[in-house]
């Protein structure tokens, strides 16, 4: 998958999420957007919820990705600080090998 792909497949689910939140916990969408931690609406357990679809995205084209693993947690700045962070995390998740 190409960088573009991916960063699509993010925001597509981060829309997803906003379609189950309140116009006020909105999260912004944008390819420099916050994920998750300072300036995101996005708490842990919708995080969870944000990397469970992109799994099941990732899975329907062919990629089985475990998002938040140890690996993901180990970091010390987090993949899921912000699209790009999380572009890279996940390009290199599906990566071979």
């Amino acid at each position: 998958m190409t960088p573009l792909e991916i960063q699509d497949l993010v925001l597509g689910a981060m829309r997803n999420v906003n379609m189950a939140r309140t116009a006020e916990s909105q999260l912004d969408v944008g390819p420099d957007a916050a994920v998750f931690g300072p300036g995101s609406a996005l708490d842990s357990l919708g995080l969870v919820s944000l990397l469970i679809d992109i799994e099941e995205a990732l899975l329907d084209r062919g990629f089985a990705v475990t998002l938040s693993d140890s690996r993901a947690m180990s970091q010390s700045r987090s993949p899921f600080r912000n699209v790009p962070a999380l572009v890279s995390y996940i390009e290199e998740a599906v990566q071979p090998m």
